[in-house]
């Protein structure tokens, strides 16, 4: 359910993301944060969080019967982590004084670049060019997400769930 879902979520961004009107509406961010959140969960079957036992015995058996391989773009935990920690990154930003937050889709890095600031908080930013998600790690530092692996990884973990 949560492939499928991710996979969705996923085509949804694209359509809203092709769409002028769309595109810097809070619904890209709904998808987004679907997409991100399913591919979490996911995640988190294949590859528990604090691996004892048998939930190490779960995520085992589960990587070797579905054939995800160690470096696969779905086990990555940062955008999971990342989105499960957004009150400690208001918290900072709080704390600094910040007043600029940056909530945007840019059509390429160059944008990005030009807009951003060290007195701009990241709270979410996508590079559609290179679909990349943008935001802060809990230390304030910036995070980059590919969603396209991602995306990648969860398609053919579906193929192979059906498949089996």
């Amino acid at each position: 359910m949560h492939v499928s879902s991710a996979l969705v979520s996923y085509s949804q961004l694209l359509r809203l993301l092709s769409d002028g009107k769309e595109r810097q509406s809070r619904n890209v961010w709904f998808v987004l944060l679907s997409f991100l959140t399913h591919a979490a969960m996911v995640s988190k079957l294949l590859d528990p969080i604090r691996p004892e036992g048998a939930k190490e015995d779960r995520g085992t058996a589960l990587r070797k019967h579905l054939e995800v391989e160690d470096g696969s773009a779905i086990l990555s935990r940062a955008a999971r982590d990342n989105l499960e920690h957004i009150d400690e990154r208001i918290d900072r930003w709080t704390k600094r004084g910040l007043t600029s937050v940056l909530e945007m889709v840019f059509e390429d890095r160059a944008g990005f670049e030009f807009i951003a600031h060290e007195d701009a908080a990241i709270r979410r930013v996508l590079i559609q060019d290179e679909m990349i998600f943008i935001s802060e790690d809990r230390n304030g530092n910036r995070l980059e997400t590919a969603l396209t692996p991602i995306y990648g990884a969860l398609k053919d973990l579906k193929a192979r769930c059906e498949h089996k």
